[in-house]
């Protein structure tokens, strides 16, 4: 419960006024909803930072033409304040360039900071500096990002630093004649130091441009974390006239739109260490920071409850996991090229899920079995069935999921996104003004507001 307790001293510590603050950190969880955060509490057995802020909101999340929203109408929102499509950047469907109020605090002397867990030129970092009517347009996101007034970038890299086609001029190049230095590795990392404009890159990223998953340090070790990206940019970002840093734990989706419990959890512990960073900081500097805490939206519909175990649940069987989603798949991927048989796919789950085959159910051996006839093509499905079942991700992997998430208690509706409301919480100086239930638009003004 230290954590619990230290966040409650720090309420103590930070006056409501009507002042602005000095520095504000807008953290976001991309598909945290409350069930994400509360399966996270409860596997960490104990209060996680993210979940003991003294202020706490309810925050509807569609886009202008959809009721489910996507990350890009989402991070438009939360960076702006405005509505648009789903799929659109900082732009509304007629083209208008929507501009985010990190464009507005750089006009007012503060230092900016995005960071991610992920690509810089995925849709919600890129809300707070970019303008496309397409989130897939990575090569023009990342040239914008190379000549923004950003002052420190932080994540997993560029997906298309060169354009699809890898002839296009290098978009780290252009940062670089824009004024940035580019840190690739750890030693370039620790050494970058206040007065500059940095891009810090995962030095191990997947081939997605994120960092690896928390899951799989073990066997793939991963230097840096979403938390020493963030411990970073306060320290090169902290000036006069103060701050604003958006952190976004981008992976707790990627994991729930796989249905990968354990590794949606692993990511949204990693989220919270980041969010005991800036905690920390605004113990030290009490009476000027907002820390405010949201998501995007829910991904995966997970519930907390299943009817294999009706009132029970054990969370702990997801310490048995081995391995992501992602890696377990590259190695079934990796074991089909020499012919996996259904006796080496069980094994595979045991040895990564300890789920033992002989042990499931009859309907749970019949779903792993099929999903390895499809896997190896053994089996054709209509395309709409095999997108229903599997969500286009390995069907021996995402089978593996649900059987293993259902023996923890747990259920998941879907491989997409869901319209259910995200919780919002606040600290510090006019996290007051967070409470009650809102739509994320109205995040964007109130901090719009606090830059006046």
């Amino acid at each position: 419960m230290k954590k619990l307790f230290a966040a409650t001293a720090l309420a103590a510590v930070l006056p409501l006024a009507a002042a602005n603050p000095k520095y504000i950190f807008l953290f976001i969880g991309d598909g945290m909803g409350a069930p994400q955060v509360a399966l996270a509490t409860e596997y960490a057995r104990e209060k996680l930072t993210l979940g003991s802020l003294p202020t706490v909101g309810v925050t509807a999340t569609r886009s202008l033409n959809r009721f489910i929203t996507d990350s890009a109408a989402a991070g438009t929102a939360l960076a702006a304040g405005e509505k648009t499509n789903s799929g659109m950047i900082g732009q509304s469907p007629d083209g208008r360039r929507i501009e985010s109020y990190a464009a507005e605090a750089v006009r007012r002397g503060k230092k900016i900071g995005v960071v991610t867990s992920v690509s810089l030129d995925h849709a919600t970092p890129a809300a707070f500096y970019a303008h496309v009517p397409s989130r897939s347009s990575y090569y023009d996101i990342a040239c914008q990002m190379a000549q923004s007034d950003i002052d420190y970038l932080a994540g997993g890299g560029l997906l298309q630093p060169k354009g699809k086609d890898g002839r296009r001029p290098d978009a780290y190049e252009l940062a670089r004649k824009n004024g940035y230095t580019v840190a690739r590795t750890v030693k370039e990392f620790e050494a970058l130091k206040p007065g500059i404009k940095a891009i810090a890159v995962a030095p191990n990223p997947t081939r997605q441009a994120s960092l690896q998953y928390e899951i799989d340090r073990a066997v793939a070790p991963n230097p840096l974390t979403l938390a020493d990206f963030t411990r970073k940019g306060i320290e090169l970002l902290q000036n006069p006239n103060g701050f604003f840093m958006m952190v976004e734990g981008g992976m707790i989706d990627w994991a729930c739109h796989a249905n990968d419990a354990a590794a949606a959890v692993q990511e949204t512990i990693a989220f919270d260490r980041a969010v005991e960073v800036a905690v920390k900081f605004a113990e030290r500097h009490p009476g000027e920071t907002l820390i405010v805490i949201t998501a995007d939206h829910e991904t995966g519909g997970l519930t907390l409850g299943h009817g294999q175990t009706p009132y029970l649940n054990d969370y702990s069987l997801l310490d048995r996991q081995k391995l992501s989603f992602q890696k377990f798949s590259a190695e079934v991927k990796k074991r089909k090229r020499s012919g996996l048989s259904f006796a080496e796919a069980c094994k595979l789950v045991e040895t990564n899920y300890g789920l033992d085959y002989g042990k499931l159910t009859t309907a749970e051996q019949a779903a792993l079995k099929q999903a390895w006839e499809v896997s190896t093509q053994k089996r054709t499905l209509p395309e709409a069935e095999a997108d229903e079942l599997y969500g286009g991700h390995e069907p021996i992997t995402v089978a593996a999921n649900r059987i293993f998430a259902a023996k923890a208690g747990l259920g998941w509706s879907t491989y997409a996104h869901t319209a259910l409301p995200v919780l919002t919480a606040a600290i510090g100086i006019n996290s007051e003004k967070f409470t009650g239930r809102y739509d994320n638009t109205a995040i964007a003004r109130l901090l719009r507001e606090m830059l006046q």
